[in-house]
């Protein structure tokens, strides 16, 4: 059946439409209204069962610790005699069944099981059985059990509902007739309206109302279209910007955090500065007021610090520098001070006047300590804490600049140190004794030193001293030996009580316009120093030293370059049997036929090439030459004997692990027999019995070479270990021979020296015999054999030759 405004008005559907709403919220109220019913009822039933359970367990323990249960049993049967609601019975019983009280329903057989945990507010069972576990005596476990009647809850829980349902329909009613009358005055459209509010309330901005028809709705529908597109416009620019601040938001707050800074803000009118908390952390200021004072906060800059803060702050703020940026130190809570960085930049008015100012705190206190140590470091010795050479040039180049302002009458001294015999204590002691020894001479140096003197260590054992004011030479030398008297006391180190002393170079300022030259010329000095041999000597420095050290340093290249180029000569000097002046042997001596300097003798370039580690190249190259001109004899004499070679060993040498295997094998190389070959060694080398030269002499002497002691008689106690030592020859020094016309004494000594050697089956060679007599004395004396001028100079390898195959040759007996 149709109605005729059923199809033309929009009222009769929305009216129908809303009671139904309400009929379905009505309905859901009454359910909900049953369901928090029930909730309730739950709350009591568990109420109850809690304050039984917790009744009972109090009495089950108080009567059950005094072993009187059957007391209980009664007690609850009279309280239970007559109950139909609430607690109804009592079973307390032990684990295997047995019960110890049964109180209450005495009709009920056995023990029904728990049904507690099912019951809540809908349960139909009337009687709910509640079993809990329970501590009996010694420790055993039993159970009590009771059950609580609910008649009453489920008889007013029924009416409740019931009452509920008539009270729910009443409503309904009323509200169908209610909203009968509201509906009448409601439309569709403005229920769309609604909806399209809601929806764009809900953030739906892309929501949209039709706009069909020309009432007034209709054209409110299309003024709610346009609203609604010009918000959704806005709420994305909105959304977009405020997605950007809080992507720029969270950047910023990361870097403060990652780089851990302060923040601060100076209101330069209100006069007033916000520290953040880690500001307030970081300069010391009371975290309790964020707002501090300017005048506060640089009266706690370092006072060192505050002119330099000043006028960066001032400068900034003129509009001198785009940025501020200051480093200091701030005064903090314990009283000492911290180093920090603060950077920040200034807002500007129209008229370029600053108004404000903010930016960033950091804490670089570790950072400036560090700095400070690697600056300081690069500049001292770690060891002593005295300037090392780049400081001290500089103290050198300013006193220099100090006396081209004064037109020469300031003068000044650079003195280079080293300590003698440093070595030994490093090998003897350790290197920490070594350290500790270098600490104690500084401390010494430190103690000499007048005010305005600089000094510092240079490398090694070595120091170097400025000292300031010095304008006569015999002024710098009083201070030089206030200084080896401070250094020379005593020193305890390692156990052992020693008495360091140094040697002393000295260069004067005068004439001098270079730093690195004048310590050049102490180091020069002191070189000069140690070539003299002589402890604690002092060196001036001269323009001989200079040239000296020059030409030291042109040989040096210039003979590595002889030896890479085969640029050394061998020449044999010989030996001759005294008895009858034949050719008994040769030595094989080094020769430097220099291409400018001619014929350089070996007090030249021997020591030089011991320095520079070059001498077992040398005397390798000698051995090999020597070799060669051997087998070059042998062939020119037809199977005849030739003389043997001697040649020379460095005392050097010896350090070499296997010496003995690579003269040996050299020998072998040429195929010669080793007992064409002598070495000869000083007897400097044999001092030491258990050295490692007595090995290796005694090697060599087992394959069949001689062992010949050079300079026999010097600087040792020869005659106390002549027995001891692996030789077959000694050389009676120069020395010895150059005196014998004129010292009787030295004659007698000679003569019983001789004598003891043949005792100990030792022949003698006496060398530089440069006169008749001194050969027709020691002939006298049964020396065995001579060398000198008096027979022959060294010879080059032809004139060998010749000498060797023009003249009758003599051999001496094998040893």
């Amino acid at each position: 059946m149709k109605f005729p405004f059923w199809s033309t008005s929009i009222r009769a559907r929305l009216l129908l439409a809303s009671t139904v709403v309400q009929v379905l919220l009505l309905t859901l109220l009454l359910a909900n209204s049953v369901r928090l019913m029930n909730d309730a009822t739950s709350a009591s039933l568990e109420t109850l069962i809690d304050q039984n359970a917790t009744m009972l367990h109090a009495m089950a323990a108080a009567y059950g610790d005094q072993g009187q249960f059957d007391v209980l049993q009664d007690v609850l049967g009279e309280l239970l005699g007559e109950a139909d609601e609430g607690l109804v019975y009592v079973r307390i019983g032990t684990a295997d069944g047995h019960l110890l009280v049964s109180a209450g329903m005495p009709g009920m057989t056995g023990v029904p099981p728990d049904n507690s945990e099912v019951a809540d507010g809908s349960h139909h069972n009337e009687l709910i059985h509640v079993r809990r576990p329970l501590l009996l005596e010694r420790n055993e476990i039993g159970f009590l059990q009771f059950g609580v009647s609910v008649s009453v809850l489920a008889a007013a829980r029924k009416a409740i509902t019931e009452q509920g349902a008539v009270i729910a329909l009443v409503e309904i009613l009323l509200t169908f007739a209610l909203l009968s009358g509201i509906g009448f005055l409601l439309t569709r459209k403005l229920s769309r309206l609604l909806a399209s509010s809601q929806a764009i309330a809900e953030g739906r901005l892309n929501h949209r109302l039709p706009e069909d028809g020309h009432d007034e709705l209709s054209r409110l529908s299309q003024h709610f279209n346009v609203m609604a597109a010009n918000l959704q416009d806005r709420i994305g620019e909105l959304q977009d910007t405020a997605a950007r601040l809080k992507a720029s938001e969270q950047r910023y707050e990361l870097a403060i955090q990652g780089a851990h800074d302060g923040l601060w803000d100076w209101d330069i009118a209100a006069g007033s500065v916000y520290c953040s908390p880690r500001c307030c952390e970081i300069t010391g200021l009371s975290a309790d007021r964020p707002l501090q004072s300017p005048t506060d906060i640089l009266g706690r800059i370092h006072p060192l610090d505050v002119s330099a803060y000043r006028n960066e702050l001032v400068q900034h703020l003129k509009g001198n520098s785009a940025q501020f940026k200051a480093e200091y130190r701030m005064r903090q809570h314990d009283g000492s001070y911290c180093w920090v960085m603060k950077r920040g930049v200034a807002l500007r008015g129209p008229h370029g006047r600053a108004f404000r100012m903010a930016g960033s705190i950091s804490d670089i206190h570790l950072h400036k300590l560090a700095q400070m140590q690697l600056q300081f470091d690069a500049l001292h010795d770690s060891l002593t804490g005295l300037p090392n050479r780049a400081l001290f040039l500089e103290h050198v180049h300013s006193a220099l600049g100090q006396q081209q302002r004064r037109a020469n009458h300031f003068g000044f001294a650079v003195l280079a140190i080293d300590l003698e015999r440093f070595r030994l204590v490093n090998d003897s002691f350790g290197h920490a004794a070594g350290d500790e020894l270098l600490k104690k001479v500084a401390e010494a140096i430190r103690a000499t030193l007048r005010q305005g003197d600089v000094a510092a260590r240079v490398g090694g054992d070595q120091f170097a001293l400025l000292l300031n004011g010095i304008d006569d030479p015999a002024e710098s030398l009083r201070l030089v030996e206030a200084l080896r008297e401070n250094i020379a006391k005593p020193t305890w180190l390692a156990g052992h009580t020693l008495y360091p002393k140094c040697r002393i170079g000295v260069a004067l300022s005068t004439d001098h316009d270079d730093g690195e030259a004048l310590l050049r010329d102490a180091d020069n000095a002191l070189q000069q120093a140690r070539e003299g041999g002589c402890e604690g000597r002092v060196a001036m420095f001269h323009a001989s030293m200079h040239t000296h050290a020059l030409q030291t340093l042109r040989l040096e290249g210039e003979l590595r370059t002889a030896l890479r180029n085969d640029g050394l000569a061998v020449h044999f000097q010989p030996i001759v049997a005294l008895a009858d002046g034949s050719i008994s042997s040769f030595e094989a001596l080094v020769r430097w036929p220099h291409p400018t300097e001619g014929m350089l003798a070996p007090d030249l370039f021997i020591p030089l090439a011991e320095t520079l580690g070059l001498i077992h190249e040398l005397d390798m190259l000698v051995l090999r030459r020597a070799c060669e001109h051997l087998l070059q004899w042998q062939r020119r004499a037809n199977g005849e004997p030739v003389p043997r070679v001697s040649v020379n060993l460095s005392a050097l040498q010896f350090s070499r692990p296997d010496l003995a295997g690579e003269i040996i094998a050299e020998v072998r190389r040429h195929g010669l027999p080793p007992g064409l070959l002598r070495v000869e060694v000083t007897e400097s080398v044999l001092a030491e019995t258990s050295g490692p030269a007595t090995q290796v002499l005694q090697r060599l002497r087992d394959i069949g070479m001689s062992v010949l002691i050079d300079d026999f008689g010097t600087g040792y106690s020869a005659l106390s270990y002549l027995h001891t030592i692996p030789c077959d020859l000694v050389k009676l020094d120069g020395s010895f021979v150059r005196s014998l016309e004129h010292d009787e004494r030295l004659r007698k000594i000679v003569a019983r020296s001789i004598e003891l050697a043949h005792d100990l089956g030792i022949r003698v060679v006496a060398e530089c015999i440069e006169t008749p007599e001194q050969d027709a004395l020691l002939r006298a004396m049964g020396c065995d054999y001579g060398q000198g001028y008096h027979y022959s100079r060294p010879l080059d390898p032809l004139a060998a030759e010749h000498l060797l195959f023009g003249a009758t040759t003599a051999t001496e007996a094998s040893t």
